[in-house]
């Protein structure tokens, strides 16, 4: 049987004493691609640099492609969180991702005069570059392009190595929305050759583009959903529906309308909210 991309058990870790992931458990098929998401300081990010072997639990079992974390090598592609490129950095599209398959002798310098590689680390690039669709931006400064095309560059640079399970974090953040839409597209095709899990908080590219989602705050609940619910929704924010108000959780963030209850609902608010200006005043103003 081949093995989960991903298999966690009971997991913890703590910042300075203080618990922000607990009793986290996980069991990922090869193949998925799962969408983490909940409110800011939930753990998401700190997840994913478990997963990496960037940080060691406190406790629990975790393994990553049959492995440790960390010790996964060029089987795992990345995409951190904060990718900001100076305009004064000097290094072009190809050798962005060339930096992909850095190894232990490198010419590092040379990527900046425009080679730096072996033939065969040229060609993987082009490869990957092919596979976003910026073959022909290769020799494009990397900090001229626009948003979107320097998350495609990045996302080259993270599967250049021919990864089995790529990590995301916040991929989306800084790209509008069309090129939002052709991310995710991208992302979904990515997803025939590898296992994603993409950290977001952007519920709108995340409904209906995903294999299954995993709300993260403090522990895990992992769902074999495509689709965000009322209650995946409420419990990725952590809101209560039954108490909170869906037009205030809608006019505050980028809340897909199909996961909301209408407040006529018995399941929400039961209309209290739509009519609280009647209630508090004996009368509509």
């Amino acid at each position: 049987m081949r093995n989960p991309a991903i298999e966690i058990k009971d997991l913890w870790f703590a910042y300075n004493g203080e618990r922000v992931l607990d009793a986290v458990d996980l069991l990922l098929p090869a193949g998925e691609f799962l969408a983490v998401i909940g409110p800011n300081g939930g753990g998401k990010s700190t997840l994913l640099k478990l997963l990496l072997g960037l940080e060691r639990p406190g406790g629990g079992f975790a393994r990553v492609l049959g492995r440790e974390p960390g010790q996964a090598g060029g089987h795992i592609g990345y995409l951190p969180q904060f990718t900001q490129v100076s305009a004064s950095f000097p290094i072009s599209v190809l050798g962005a991702v060339l930096l992909g398959l850095v190894r232990p002798g490198f010419d590092l310098p040379g990527l900046f005069r425009g080679g730096g590689a072996r033939r065969a680390e040229r060609e993987a690039a082009m490869t990957a570059l092919s596979r976003v669709g910026l073959a022909d931006l290769a020799q494009r400064r990397l900090s001229d392009l626009s948003g979107g095309q320097r998350q495609r560059a990045l996302i080259a640079r993270a599967i250049v190595s021919g990864p089995e399970l790529l990590l995301l974090d916040e991929p989306t953040a800084s790209i509008d929305g069309r090129s939002r839409q052709e991310f995710m597209a991208l992302l979904a095709r990515l997803n025939r050759d590898m296992t994603i899990v993409m950290v977001s908080h952007d519920m709108s590219t995340v409904d209906g583009c995903v294999t299954s989602i995993a709300c993260v705050n403090r522990t895990l609940h992992h769902h074999a959903e495509s689709r965000l619910t009322p209650e995946i929704f409420a419990e990725a924010v952590g809101a209560d529906l039954k108490t909170g108000c869906p037009v205030e959780l809608l006019a505050h963030g980028p809340v897909p309308h199909r996961v909301l209850l209408s407040h006529d609902d018995p399941n929400c608010c039961g209309g209290r909210h739509a009519h609280a200006p009647e209630d508090r005043n004996g009368g509509r103003p």
